[in-house]
């Protein structure tokens, strides 16, 4: 992970200091060190970074961390015959069949129909396509519009499986508790249906540059180009009001 530090964040002026890169260093090194099952996996420094310049306390900085991983951990679990993403792939390519067919017809022609190309999106939130200022902003609305209060609960160390879940039931979840995200899929009787918002984030992004994948993407090169080109250049409420669109769109098929 050492050269992760090196290269995360390394416009930024906070990472001049070198005690700053240590700190990014020592937490990445206790979090590797406690999750034995995944480790450190390239990103994490990504969504690391944002701890530690917004939190003076290294320790601090380092339970965020802990915390926010508990819900992403998932992201990084790879295997010979999968990655961890894998099915939030899966899910935009059958959003992206739905809410724009032609596009997705045009990405399976040029070999990208397993969506490879949005790995890196979903992997560590849009911290690379996003200027660093916006990145937060956008993590600031998923989670809202994404809360559930039930969602704290589930990621407790403390009780088996079982007991959380009947933890949860036993708590009627009221809608003006959740946020607008949540509520909609609240509405949908299938669990099927209740994907991440992240997989409507990149959706949106998608069909925001169909036209131009459409009439300029000859190979999957062209793809990754187009896409790499918006790094930096997304709005990130624009990007969050069309992938509710998109959801309310794809929840009415």
């Amino acid at each position: 992970s050492g050269l992760d530090v090196r290269r995360t964040d390394r416009t930024l002026v906070f990472y001049e200091k070198e005690e700053n890169l240590a700190k990014l260093w020592d937490i990445l090194s206790v979090y590797a060190w406690i999750d034995i099952d995944v480790g450190y996996c390239q990103g994490m420094s990504d969504l690391c970074s944002p701890m530690i310049m917004l939190l003076e306390d290294e320790a601090d900085a380092f339970w965020c961390f802990e915390r926010l991983m508990r819900r992403l951990r998932g992201n990084f679990r790879c295997t010979d015959s999968s990655v961890g993403v894998e099915t939030q792939l899966c899910s935009l390519a059958t959003v992206t069949q739905v809410i724009d067919p032609k596009l997705h017809q045009h990405l399976e022609t040029l070999g990208g129909g397993d969506y490879l190309f949005a790995f890196r999106m979903l992997m560590v939130l849009f911290r690379r396509e996003f200027s660093f200022c916006d990145s937060l902003y956008l993590w600031e609305m998923m989670w809202a519009l994404e809360y559930d209060p039930d969602m704290f609960y589930q990621y407790e160390d403390s009780g088996s499986d079982m007991e959380k879940t009947e933890g949860a039931k036993l708590r009627q979840k009221s809608t003006r508790r959740c946020g607008k995200y949540e509520r909609e899929n609240m509405k949908v009787k299938n669990p099927e249906a209740h994907l991440p918002i992240s997989v409507f984030l990149v959706a949106s992004v998608l069909k925001d540059k169909s036209s131009t994948l459409l009439q300029e993407a000859r190979g999957l090169d062209d793809v990754v180009q187009i896409l790499n080109d918006i790094t930096g250049n997304l709005d990130a409420k624009k990007a969050c009001i069309g992938a509710m669109k998109l959801h309310k769109k794809y929840l009415k098929k």
